[in-house]
């Protein structure tokens, strides 16, 4: 369309076009969804009302994480709990998988340290069947010896590959450093292909049997107008009867005393693997909003200071960032980032210098205003699904958080204030007790990471 343009030939929209863009508002309230609990046949179900809503998603949450293996059989989590949808005492591996399609479901299953998350996202109206398939599933696995062993085999091509990549040494470096080799907090989540070439078929008994015949907290996200909770109870608690405890703490972990890189050599690198941070306080800490907000600046976005400096102005890396990982007990602050071989060093101090910059000056009003909006933004739209308000659900069961902590964290982010952010990252952030880990070619850049005054243990395999 242009001044020439017959006014016949005008698209009708061209009246509905603005120059400007629309002003924003305040954000709206918001308010987590109705949550009921009560307890049947052993078990407690936790549940969030989502009125009207067709899908529903239902998961069972059972004391079966990684902090639950014995010595060694690092793994064995994971192993038992990905093998239950893959074959039971009434159906194969393929029957199972045809049962759960034919509801118009969705198998679902995560682990963490603590807990093992097992679920079906499912039409609402077929949620009493698809609770009936979990409660085969978790509590009748079959966990034979070729299943066991066809499955064991897939884990085995997994970490090999896994293991392969550039920064899965690094992670485990920097956990051993962080926790300790004593601690299993201290290894990675999945263990290592050594120890779970040690795991075998009575192993995933075994583990089944002490860990994931207990009741558990079933938590159901839907519409609860459509649904019988006593009846599901009774279908996913029948048979229950195992131990429930949580596992036992692992030691506490010791701040180094002070600055210290470890670097694990990979020769002919091109690139060099960064993870530097600290230990952090666990999930129940009264500060998240606050640590969430400083960190979301520091690296949590593309436009974060980290991957402005890292990126955009030094050209070192396709991407930098920082986050916290709060967990049960204790939680970590990382800063990670994959960088060209050539520039390892400056990319290392030059990310001390950011974070070292967030903990003495903090945030500016600026970076507040603009974060601030993002996190409110983000809240809803990850609820807009009956697993996502599950999730949350979840979240309050495993960290022994109010029913209404969703509601409470996000009125807490719209009143919060850029000198709270400012307080919590000069008390959470520790510069001066930071583990740096570098996997890269050894030979490359030890010179540099020395010339800039950094004290460098090797790390032998």
């Amino acid at each position: 369309m242009n001044a020439t343009t017959p006014a016949d030939e005008v698209p009708a929209y061209a009246d509905l076009l603005i120059a400007e863009r629309p002003a924003g508002v305040g954000p709206r309230p918001y308010t987590f969804p109705e949550v009921r609990r009560l307890r049947v046949a052993g078990g407690e179900i936790v549940a969030a009302h989502l009125p009207g809503r067709a899908m529903a998603w239902a998961g069972l949450v059972l004391e079966a994480g990684a902090l639950h293996e014995p010595a060694g059989l690092e793994g064995l989590s994971r192993a038992t709990g990905g093998l239950l949808d893959e074959g039971t005492e009434n159906y194969t591996a393929d029957e199972f998988a045809l049962a759960i399609e034919g509801l118009g479901a969705r198998w679902t299953w995560g682990h963490d340290w603590e807990t093992q998350s097992i679920g079906v996202d499912i039409p609402v109206a077929r949620l009493a069947d698809g609770a009936a398939l979990l409660a085969e599933a978790v509590r009748r696995p079959a966990f034979t010896d070729q299943d066991v062993e066809r499955f064991l085999a897939d884990i085995a091509s997994s970490l090999k590959h896994q293991w392969a990549q550039p920064g899965t040494r690094a992670l485990e470096t920097y956990r051993r450093a962080l926790f300790g080799a004593d601690s299993r907090y201290g290894s990675l989540l999945d263990g290592t292909p050594a120890s779970n070439a040690l795991v075998t078929a009575d192993h995933i008994r075994d583990f089944h049997a002490r860990r994931m015949t207990a009741a558990g907290t079933l938590v159901v996200a839907a519409d609860l107008d459509a649904v019988d909770l006593d009846a599901l109870g009774r279908t996913v608690f029948a048979g229950a009867s195992g131990a429930d405890g949580r596992a036992d703490a692992p030691p506490a972990p010791q701040d180094p005393p002070g600055v210290r890189v470890l670097l694990v050599d990979r020769p002919g690198a091109v690139q060099s693997v960064l993870r530097i941070g600290h230990t952090a306080p666990p999930r129940s800490t009264p500060d998240l909003v606050a640590i969430d907000l400083f960190s979301e600046v520091l690296g949590g976005s593309f436009t974060s200071r980290l991957n402005h400096q890292l990126r955009e102005v030094k050209g070192y890396t396709y991407g930098a960032g920082a986050s916290f990982a709060h967990g049960r007990r204790v939680g970590t602050f990382t800063v990670a980032a994959s960088v060209h071989t050539e520039v390892t060093a400056d990319a290392v101090a030059d990310a001390l210098t950011e974070v070292r910059r967030m903990h003495e000056h903090g945030v500016t009003d600026e970076e507040f205003g603009t974060t601030k909006t993002h996190m409110l933004g983000s809240v809803p739209i990850r609820l807009q699904t009956p697993r996502g308000i599950g999730g949350r659900v979840r979240e309050a069961v495993v960290h022994g958080l109010p029913d209404d902590h969703v509601t409470r964290q996000y009125a807490e982010i719209v009143a919060a204030e850029p000198a709270e952010a400012t307080r919590a990252a000069a008390a959470y952030l520790r510069p001066e007790a930071l583990t740096i880990v570098v996997e890269g070619d050894a030979a490359a850049v030890l010179p540099g990471l020395e010339a800039n005054g950094f004290e460098v243990t090797r790390v032998e395999d």
